[in-house]
């Protein structure tokens, strides 16, 4: 490990009460499990450690990528040469009335579950998402029609100058797979808008979407969800499926034989085996359609 990036992790960690990491690969951090190293990876134990970190790279240099569940992202074999932040200490989860506030760490699943032991409804639609709540919010995530934007109340960020602050659902100008938050903020608490409702009405739905999602999409591989956006009026699986790629492979990646919009890990893939996929969607979609696909995976580092 250069000693300067070692030093660099040192002088970051005597400012932290969270953990600091240096040269650790990122591939056990995503959901892909594809990645390289980052210089550093810094997990904040709460908001005022997650300012220092933030100050800290300001000082230094360093670009930040915060990592959520690690869903909808690829990191670059090269890996990514900043500091990496993870949020899995904000583990907050507290009901208040008919609202529920959830740390950015907390996994959807869990707030999901929580939500219907509380007997609140409202949040079903995001049944299998995959990640956290912070990258939820960050990237309205959504299904089936919903989307996080829409049960939200406020959430609370730590803007990258270091300030925190709390902005209402309606400051904050959400639009399909984005939130339109400042550049460089990072979610830390997002607070939904709930209604009662029954406990067993609420685990059916939940179930019930669960079981649309296994059916259709390549539950038993590891990937990143969705790796196009899908285009206005279209679904970008139909047109990848169109294109006669449903099944193609290069190295150990390939466009899911269950649904054309999943790029998928059959085991050691590489992400320039992915992106070399997704590269060759797009052309073929492109030429074929004349529609130009969107990425909706988030690609990080260098090659």
């Amino acid at each position: 490990m250069p000693v300067v990036t070692t030093s660099l992790a040192e002088r970051l960690q005597a400012t932290m009460r969270g953990q600091v990491l240096a040269g650790v690969p990122l591939a056990r951090y995503t959901s892909f499990r594809i990645g390289g190293p980052a210089t550093l990876l810094a997990s904040p134990a709460d908001p005022e450690d997650l300012k220092r970190a933030l100050a800290f790279a300001r000082t230094e240099g360093l670009p930040v990528h915060v990592l959520g569940g690690g869903s909808n992202t690829l990191v670059r074999d090269g890996g990514f040469r900043g500091m990496a932040i993870s949020l899995c200490a904000f583990q907050a989860l507290e009901r208040r009335g008919d609202t529920v506030a959830a740390g950015a760490g907390v996994r959807v699943s869990r707030l999901l579950a929580f939500c219907c032991r509380h007997g609140l409804a409202g949040l079903e639609i995001l049944s299998g998402v995959p990640g956290t709540v912070g990258g939820a919010v960050w990237g309205n995530a959504g299904a089936w029609g919903g989307a996080a934007a829409d049960a939200l109340a406020s959430v609370e960020i730590v803007l990258a100058a270091g300030q925190q602050c709390t902005l209402l659902r309606r400051e904050i100008p959400f639009r399909y797979r984005a939130s339109g938050l400042p550049a460089g903020s990072v979610v830390v608490q997002a607070v939904f808008a709930l209604a009662p409702g029954d406990p067993a009405a609420i685990r059916r739905r939940i179930s019930g979407y669960l079981v649309r999602r296994n059916v259709s999409q390549p539950v038993e591989f590891r990937s990143a969800g969705s790796i196009f956006k899908n285009p206005p009026g279209e679904y970008a699986g139909r047109l990848v499926e169109q294109a006669g790629l449903k099944g193609t492979r290069m190295g150990n990646a390939m466009i899911s034989a269950k649904h054309g919009n999943y790029i998928v890990n059959l085991g050691g893939a590489r992400a320039a085996d992915v992106l070399a996929l997704a590269t060759l969607a797009r052309e073929r979609v492109r030429t074929a359609t004349g529609i130009d696909l969107e990425l909706e995976v988030k690609i990080v580092g260098e090659d």
